[in-house]
């Protein structure tokens, strides 16, 4: 089950620690949202759809026929989701945007981060024992 404020609290929780090692900091907005969309989709699963935002592409998914977009500001993603495009894309258009060493950094910080959101730590420990 997609459980949307779970999702996006891991994700703040993920980026914030990203942003202070720097492997994402100095990326643009279209890094963000391939990264985004890119995890989600390895996650979740749905598609990774596309729109021409500026003078680049912005991603973001399509689950269980809803809208998932977790890199855009409420301002911007209201003001995008009037133009939507929704241009199937895939997970080798999205690695052009970022380096796999940085994307797998940033996929098990969310992991973690998830994990402990949701409570799952605990339940690993006891099943160490």
């Amino acid at each position: 089950m997609f459980n949307r404020k779970i999702v996006q609290k891991a994700l703040t929780q993920t980026w914030s620690m990203d942003k202070n090692v720097g492997s994402f900091s100095d990326k643009t907005s279209d890094t963000q949202s391939g990264v985004i969309s890119q995890l989600i989709y390895d996650i979740f699963g749905g598609e990774i759809l596309k729109t021409q935002y500026k003078e680049s592409w912005h991603f973001y998914n399509l689950i269980d026929g809803e809208r998932i977009d977790f890199s855009l500001s409420e301002i911007n993603k209201s003001l995008l989701e009037k133009q939507l495009e929704d241009h199937l894309s895939n997970p080798e258009e999205t690695h052009h945007y970022f380096s796999q060493e940085d994307y797998l950094t940033f996929y098990m910080r969310f992991i973690s981060a998830f994990e402990e959101i949701v409570g799952l730590k605990r339940y690993s420990r006891r099943m160490a024992v």
